[in-house]
């Protein structure tokens, strides 16, 4: 059998191939800013290992410990970039690092696509089918680089760092997509199969690995085919936070010690949400609202959401609460965030709930007492702040985020 080796910058040998060098080949083509060195295999196999098997292949990984069928090459590919990046964003993390608290060194994988307008990052993170990867390839087309289509490393410093992997489109192409965006794609088209297709920018269209940029920018996708133009909105941080913290590829951190990582970066960086039917349309309607000084004036959305029990249970009336040990607090604006630790959950008050928590954190209160102090410092009628506190009190008692003292507490459980 012929076997090869294969290293990558920061990882070393990690990868075996057995009669599989078109894989090798492919595998290349795709990784065109992360340079593959190959020699033939010697000595102990590394943890990722691909096996040709008749028309197809097998690989195994520490997540495939009992293998995974594979039918086509691009599929092969697929898979391996999957494990590799998912090993350089985990560097040194699992060597005696605690998981519940981030180090000083170490990289933070965000699930996301990336392109570079005017030196920083405008960063796309996960939705399902919201179309990151085509915007992507749409924004190499429109003249700018990208970083990546799907993964992006955050560094510690809190600037998007590059891995040097090609964009990747499910295939068929969505018949929406303008001519000039189509040729693009097949001038730049790069491995394939009858369901993905990569595409390989030319080297001034996008990022080596190790590469890093500050970021700009989070934004979120919504596509529509009903638009005839494209539109940026403004969004409430906590927007992007939420999107951040669900598809971080960080899978061994809590959200709790993603926070103080993340936080910072909602601070400082405009939230907005892409409308768009189509890509190459929407990418240089983005990159001019990004290039415009009065960026910062899009449209607003709507007040950020509410949080609200999930079967309308309404807090009994009778008693005190105080603010449950078991959550930490993580405020982002006007807004705040409560994690559950025990669950791990994630939710998402508005500044009236940020009031309502500031209280409860200092005492163990009434809804009667808190709807005196809401009314008074929100300048609204006593009875509808009651009638609002006691669902939003139903909410966190629900989550587990609010406790009741004395007498509440035999109410509660009684």
């Amino acid at each position: 059998m012929a076997a090869q080796d294969l290293s990558l910058p920061g990882l070393g040998c990690c990868l075996r191939l057995v009669n599989a060098p078109e894989v090798a080949r492919a595998l290349a083509t795709a990784l065109p800013g992360w340079p593959i060195t190959a020699r033939p295999a010697r000595g102990s196999a590394p943890a990722i290992r691909l096996y040709r098997c008749g028309d197809g292949y097998r690989q195994y990984a520490p997540e495939l410990p009992t293998g995974l069928d594979l039918p086509t090459v691009t599929a092969a590919v697929c898979s391996l970039i999957a494990d590799l990046a998912g090993e350089a964003l985990a560097g040194d993390r699992h060597r005696d690092r605690a998981p519940d608290r981030v180090q000083e060194q170490g990289l933070i994988g965000l699930h996301c696509g990336s392109v570079e307008i005017d030196g920083r990052l405008a960063i796309f993170p996960e939705a399902h089918r919201a179309g990151k990867s085509t915007l992507s390839v749409a924004c190499a087309a429109a003249g700018y680089r990208v970083f990546g289509d799907d993964v992006l490393g955050l560094t510690p410093a809190g600037e998007g760092m590059a891995l040097g992997i090609a964009p990747r489109l499910r295939l068929p192409l969505p018949e929406i997509l303008p001519p000039e965006l189509v040729d693009y794609i097949h001038r730049r088209a790069g491995p394939e199969d009858a369901h993905y297709r990569y595409v390989i920018p030319e080297a001034e269209e996008r990022a080596a690995h190790g590469e890093s940029r500050p970021l700009g920018a989070i934004v979120l996708l919504e596509r529509d085919a009903g638009l005839t133009a494209p539109e940026v909105v403004r969004l409430a941080p906590g927007e992007g936070l939420v999107q951040l913290l669900t598809q971080n590829f960080a899978y061994d951190l809590t959200h709790e010690a993603l926070m103080p990582r993340l936080v910072p970066l909602m601070e400082r960086l405009p939230c907005l949400l892409l409308r768009y039917a189509e890509p190459l349309a929407a990418a240089r309607e983005l990159a001019r609202v990004l290039r415009t000084p009065e960026a910062d004036e899009t449209t607003s959305m709507a007040e950020a959401a509410r949080m609200t029990p999930r079967r309308g249970v309404e807090c009994p009336a009778h008693g005190r609460w105080r603010a449950s040990p078991n959550a930490s607090a993580h405020a982002l604006g006007d807004e705040l965030f409560l994690i559950h630790r025990p669950s791990g959950a994630i939710h998402r008050l508005n500044a009236t709930g940020h009031a309502v928590w500031a209280l409860l954190a200092e005492e163990a209160l009434s809804v009667d007492e808190l709807a005196d102090c809401l009314a008074e410092h929100f300048d609204r009628p006593l009875a509808a702040v009651a009638r609002d506190l006691r669902i939003l009190m139903g909410g966190l008692l629900e989550a587990g985020l609010v406790i009741p003292t004395g007498a509440s507490f035999l109410a509660a459980t009684g």
